[in-house]
């Protein structure tokens, strides 16, 4: 894949235009996964040490070549402090508590009900 884009660029881009590519300085790695049967999009919000947020929407389809696990590559020239997978909760996502890096902590509510089902 990389010869690829190597080649598309060389051929497409004269030397000034590819001087004025930005190189990026972070690559973040996410692998999706979907462990029941529903296809659903995938929805990613991604938000930076400035404080800038950016979305990412992914259709159903790109379940097709995988079922099970989907990984995508983000580049990026400003470091990421938080992912958030469905942020507006649009999906049928029955666990919540994995959609967020770094992991949400509990609320107090969400302790006093783990509890009074132990009790």
């Amino acid at each position: 894949d990389f010869k690829l884009l190597s080649d598309y660029i060389n051929t497409n881009f004269s030397s000034e235009e590819k001087s004025t590519f930005k190189t990026p300085k972070y690559f973040y790695e996410l692998v999706f996964e979907k462990p029941g049967d529903l296809v659903m999009p995938i929805i990613v919000e991604f938000e930076y040490e400035d404080g800038t947020k950016e979305r990412k929407q992914y259709p159903a389809e790109i379940w097709r070549k995988n079922d099970n696990e989907v990984t995508k590559v983000f580049p990026s020239s400003k470091a990421i402090t938080k992912i958030t997978i469905d942020p507006d909760e649009q999906t049928a996502d029955v666990d919540t508590t994995n959609n967020s890096w770094p992991k949400n902590k509990e609320t107090k509510f969400e302790e006093f009900k783990k509890n009074q089902i132990k009790g």
